[in-house]
């Protein structure tokens, strides 16, 4: 068994035990299993490659050894796939989770937006704002 790190889309790490020959699904199981998501197609793991300055997408159906070519087991559980229209999402967890990972790129940069498209995001947060409110009191 290893131990695979793993930065949740809240901002801290935990770590996760996978035995040394598992694919990524099985970490993919664990993780979500923790965290209170049903919509789970929304999500996968990346790694980095620190010295190329690259990020890599975890396949679920490929052994985690082989993909990471002898980087270490530090993954982020972040959104792969944002949909058309946030709202047709009916997890709030998933939502809220896509939220800061949506938050978090459009800060970094890596979601470059026009004002137009950030006075929409600014009323996701407004919306997002008031369901975890919602969620905070009813968890």
């Amino acid at each position: 068994m290893q131990a695979a790190r793993v930065r949740l889309p809240v901002g801290v790490y935990k770590a996760f035990e996978v035995s040394r020959g598992s694919e990524g699904e099985v970490l993919f199981r664990q993780v979500t299993s923790d965290l209170p998501i049903e919509e789970r197609e929304y999500f996968s793991f990346c790694f980095y490659d620190k010295e190329e300055g690259i990020r890599h997408w975890l396949y679920n159906d490929k052994k985690i050894l082989k993909q990471l070519k002898n980087l270490p087991q530090e993954f982020s559980f972040e959104v792969k796939f944002y949909p058309t229209t946030p709202t047709t999402i009916v997890d709030d967890h998933a939502r809220y989770y896509v939220f800061l990972q949506l938050r978090r790129d459009i800060l970094t940069g890596r979601l470059p937006a026009t004002a137009d498209t950030h006075a929409l995001h600014g009323s996701f947060v407004v919306e997002m704002t008031i369901k975890c409110i919602k969620c905070y009191f009813f968890f």
